[in-house]
């Protein structure tokens, strides 16, 4: 039994919780259709401010200046090297130097493009052209475009070229770049794309073309030098040989002056190859320098101490290399000590390459500190620099190292030289010169002949595919996009103001809210406007009597106004099975809430089921009865109240429906509400009648009622929608509870469905019978 017994209680909480959870889920429900019954109510204003804002953001795009974008498209040519020489001579040397023939990425080429040396160029040309082909300035060079059409500065100008131009490379596997530009004026956005790509080509062609010049000119010098140098030693040759008929060595000396002289020709080699390096790396600092001032010391005290020592290991590798071949002019390059020493010399090369590409970087802090700050193509530019430069250093100083050893075999070749007799050595001396010369000027000619062909056939990495045209459409302001988002923002700007107002109307403008009060609704009065033909305003006569429209059920019985007089009475009557409402009082929290009306219309609804009605008109300071009944107002309850012989009961022109008006008008209405002759007068009647209706004076303004609550059955408080609020409901409410008041429920007076937020609430059906009933009628 007791396993029972928890299994039943056990069952019954699941059911319970069942329940509540499916009640919560129906009032969140309700409430988020009341939400949308709420914006549908407040339908014009939410359309109101909704279209404003609509019609606002579309003022405001069409204010906007349209911008205009151009594409064009051109062919980078990506080349690693097209004028490359193997060896250590010369050649080589030019391409490490001066960069002769190194190829270029697309990379390095779109940076270029970037670059404010090209947007300088290009500032100038726009600046010259100033305006299109239909006369007008472009706008790049307003100073306010465009209000102020006051021309800019260079500097200015290709800032904002540099802002508005974007470079994109489409394709991974082709060398094709996309560039756009966004313009106020299409033509402007056609015609700098257009310059980009012409002065772009024309840029590249000339910095490949400047690299051969600065070659060409070093050339020119050396071979000018060389040449007078040639003629000068063939003439001391001439006049020596004329001079003493001596025209030819003895093999030994031949031998020995070969010797020398290819010495001379190394050496000669070695001293130009190294006024180049030297010219290159002189080179590269003045770009350093001008780039920021100072940066080329500021590289050498930060590389310098660094990497000194490895150079000094590769100088006593080479020196020691170069002895061994000097001693030994027949030893094979596959001696072991030569691999040997072969071997740690790339190892001691791969060092310097691997601290060299440390210390650049973009992370360690050395590359930093002499970086600095700076744009992105300023920066790479300087990495290449100060890369090159480090890679010159140590040819620099292989070539010292090689210098030194040169000059040592020189000395020990020319003391054996020395030991010749003196008409043999100027011989020999002039003869060497003569080759080494001579070898030294052929060599350079030939370099200077090639570089000068070269020179002449270089162009540009670019080449424009496709010229940007001007285009007919906008990209901004995008409009409809705009609009849209006015349109969206409007919506919940509208939404929460309807939603603010919402909460903070404190009117009764549903029968939901009625129900807060903890009172029962007995009933909703539709508004009279629902009623197409009813002027509550107007009268209508009926015999001698001009009876007041108000009393609906009179006039229309199957009216649904009337039907919701019925349904009062109904809910009225079975309000407590255990307790007859005879003696009913009507009041409510404020005038002009319809109270009388109310009082009035269920009084004939009461008549319907062949029951006697009396209506006493008690709201002695404003009374309305007789005017809804066209009788008058004296003599009444005032009159009778002072003489009681008198009866003053009206018969209406409702069937079974008496009236009491107020009488003689009274200085102290309170004392004749609490008179006891008006509970005797009442007492009376009592048994005469099926129901008596006492209309009071609002109760929540005028406590005058107060007395009569004690003679009463039950009281009916009419509220008035959309008038009423729920301060003075409460107030009234909470006045009457404090007095122990029978409060049989609230009815609310005028309801207007179309107005009312009960549009998905039980009472939803109200729109749709009103509306369907006068169709059909």
């Amino acid at each position: 039994m007791h396993y029972n017994g928890n299994s039943h209680n056990s069952s019954n909480s699941i059911l319970s919780s069942h329940t509540n959870q499916q009640n919560s889920d129906d009032d969140q429900e309700i409430d988020l259709l009341k939400v949308f019954n709420v914006l549908f109510l407040y339908k014009w204003t939410l359309i109101s401010i909704t279209g404003l804002v609509t019609i606002l953001s579309a003022i405001y795009a069409s204010m906007q200046i349209p911008i205009y974008e151009s594409k064009g498209t051109i062919i980078i040519s990506e080349s690693k090297n097209r004028y490359s020489y193997a060896g250590a001579g010369i050649e080589n040397l030019l391409t490490s130097t001066y960069g002769i023939g190194v190829g270029s990425t697309i990379a390095n080429e779109l940076q270029i493009m970037q670059s404010r040396q090209l947007s300088l160029n290009l500032a100038k040309r726009i600046n010259d052209i100033e305006f299109d082909e239909h006369g007008r300035k472009f706008p790049i060079l307003w100073k306010n475009y465009p209000e102020d059409s006051t021309s800019i500065d260079i500097e200015s100008i290709a800032s904002r070229f540099r802002s508005n131009i974007s470079f994109e490379k489409k394709d991974p596997n082709a060398d094709i770049v996309e560039i756009s530009y966004t313009s106020p004026l299409p033509t402007e956005a056609a015609t700098i794309i257009n310059l980009t790509m012409n002065t772009y080509s024309a840029l590249s062609t000339d910095q490949n073309r400047n690299m051969a010049v600065s070659a060409l000119d070093f050339l020119s010098d050396e071979r000018s030098r060389l040449k007078e140098e040639l003629i000068s030693t063939e003439d001391s040759l001439q006049l020596f040989m004329n001079r003493t008929m001596l025209v030819a060595l003895d093999p030994q000396s031949e031998k020995l002056v070969s010797s020398i002289a290819s010495i001379e020709v190394e050496k000669q080699n070695l001293e130009v190859e190294l006024v180049a390096v030297n010219s290159g790396i002189e080179q590269y600092k003045n770009q350093l320098n001008e780039i920021k001032p100072g940066l080329a010391n500021q590289y050498s005290e930060a590389i310098g101490p660094i990497i000194e020592r490895y150079q000094y290991a590769l100088a006593e590798l080479e020196t020691n290399k170069l002895l061994l071949l000097t001693k030994n002019p027949d030893i094979s390059e596959n001696n072991p000590e030569i691999v040997r020493i072969d071997r740690q010399i790339e190892q001691v090369k791969k060092q310097i390459k691997d601290r060299t590409n440390a210390l650049l970087t973009s992370e360690s802090d050395l590359y930093l500190s002499f970086i600095g700050s700076g744009e992105e193509t300023v920066t790479q530019r300087i990495a290449e620099i100060t890369k090159t430069l480090l890679e010159l250093e140590v040819k620099r100083t292989q070539l010292q190292t090689q210098g030194d050893v040169i000059n040592d075999r020189y000395q020990k070749t020319n003391t054996r030289f020395e030991k010749l007799p003196d008409e043999i050595i100027q011989l020999a001396r002039l003869k060497r010169n003569v080759r080494v010369t001579e070898e030294m000027y052929l060599q350079v000619s030939a370099q200077f002949a090639e570089m000068s062909l070269w020179e002449k056939t270089q162009f540009g990495l670019g080449r424009p595919l496709d010229y940007a045209i001007p285009t007919k459409a906008p990209i901004k302001p995008k409009k409809k996009i705009i609009i849209l988002a006015g349109f969206l923002l409007g919506g919940v700007l509208a939404t929460g103001c309807v939603l603010v107002l919402e909460m903070m109307n404190d009117r009764i403008t549903s029968t939901d809210v009625l129900r807060d009060f903890n009172k029962p609704v007995l009933g909703a009065i539709p508004d009279f406007s629902v009623v197409g033909e009813f002027n509550p305003n107007e009268r209508q006569y009926i015999g001698d009597k001009s009876i007041s429209n108000q009393l609906v059920t009179f006039f229309d019985h199957i009216s649904p106004i009337s039907e919701a007089y019925r349904r009062l009475r109904i809910n009225v009557v079975y309000a407590n099975p255990d307790k007859e409402y005879k003696i009913l009082m009507v009041s409510s929290a404020t005038k002009g809430e319809g109270k009388s009306t109310v009082a009035a219309n269920l009084a004939v609804t009461f008549t319907g089921s062949e029951k006697k009605v009396l209506i006493i008109d008690l709201d002695l300071r404003r009374p309305t009865q007789h005017k809804i009944f066209g009788e008058n107002k004296e003599p009444g309850l005032s009159d009778a109240l002072f003489d009681a012989s008198i009866d003053v009961r009206l018969s209406t022109v409702a069937p079974n429906v008496d009236l009491i008006t107020v009488g003689h008008k009274t200085p102290e209405p309170a004392s004749v509400l609490d008179s006891k002759r008006l509970k005797q007068l009442i007492d009376k009647y009592k048994a005469e009648y099926d129901h008596i209706i006492l209309d009071t004076a609002p109760y929540g303004i005028i406590s005058d009622s107060a007395s009569l609550l004690r003679l009463i059955d039950g009281l009916i408080v009419v509220s008035r929608f959309n008038v009423t609020t729920k301060r003075e409901l409460k107030f009234t409410l909470e006045g009457l509870e404090h007095l122990n008041a029978d409060v049989l429920g609230i009815v609310l007076n005028a309801f207007d469905p179309k107005k009312s937020t009960d549009y998905y609430t039980n009472y939803n059906y109200y729109k749709r019978t009103y509306s369907e009933y006068y169709k059909y009628r």
